[in-house]
């Protein structure tokens, strides 16, 4: 992903019509200007994960929903009470087609970065840091 795609953090990304939620994780395209003069947008995201413990049904419910309608193709939730990945894909404006839910042991490549399988674990680890 290094020269690609870059993590944020716990920061805003601007999603229409006017909406501006705080996703844990969100990997997006580089922008030359590190997004210092906007939040990254729909289409500047490859894939978005919520950490849930509390907020496990309105990140499936309504976050999944607000997501999906902006074409957010790879969206995850991090279930740490259950220590599963619940994830999203497929956007349609009623919601999202495909949910599969994979173990903490399982690894997952992203849909932009398919050569990159992701351990499940090490995005647990770095959740609970």
């Amino acid at each position: 992903m290094e020269g690609v795609a870059s993590v944020r953090m716990q920061l805003l990304v601007t999603l229409r019509p006017n909406s501006e939620p705080e996703p844990d994780i969100v990997v997006v395209h580089i922008d030359p200007n590190e997004y210092g003069d906007r939040h990254p947008a729909a289409s500047d995201i490859l894939l978005l994960i919520e950490v849930a413990d509390s907020t496990l049904l309105s990140d499936r419910q309504i976050k999944a929903q607000i997501y999906a309608r902006t074409d957010i193709a790879d969206y995850w939730i991090l279930d740490v009470n259950r220590r599963e990945v619940l994830v999203f894909r497929e956007p349609t404006p009623d919601g999202y087609r495909q949910l599969n839910t994979q173990p903490v042991n399982a690894a997952i490549a992203p849909l932009a970065f398919p050569d990159i399988p992701i351990p499940l674990t090490q995005l647990f680890l770095q959740s609970a840091g």
